[in-house]
C-alpha cells in the first residue's frame, strides 16, 4: 500500500482562490502546494498536489471546504 496521495482540485473560475495554495505557507495545518495542470484542456480548471505522509495533509480537506469557491459544482470534467 502506498503512502502517497495525489489530490486533484477541479474548480472552474477559481484561479484567485487557488493562487495562495500554489505557494508554501507555514501557517497552514497541511504542508505542500498545488500545481496547475496545464494539459488535456485543463488549464485554469485543475490543480494537483502530492502528499507523501498523512500528517503533511492533515486538515487539507477542511481547508478546501472552507474556501469561497466561485462556482461550486460547476466543473463538468
Amino acid at each position: 500500500m502506498s503512502r502517497v496521495a495525489e489530490v486533484v482540485v477541479f474548480a472552474q473560475g477559481a484561479e484567485a482562490v487557488m493562487a495562495p495554495l500554489t505557494r508554501d505557507d507555514p501557517a497552514r495545518s497541511w504542508r505542500g502546494r498545488f500545481e496547475p495542470i496545464e494539459r488535456g484542456g485543463l488549464s485554469g480548471l485543475a490543480w494537483s498536489a502530492e502528499f507523501e505522509r498523512m500528517r503533511t495533509r492533515a486538515g487539507l480537506l477542511s481547508h478546501l471546504e472552507s474556501l469561497p469557491w466561485p462556482r461550486p459544482g460547476a466543473c463538468r470534467c
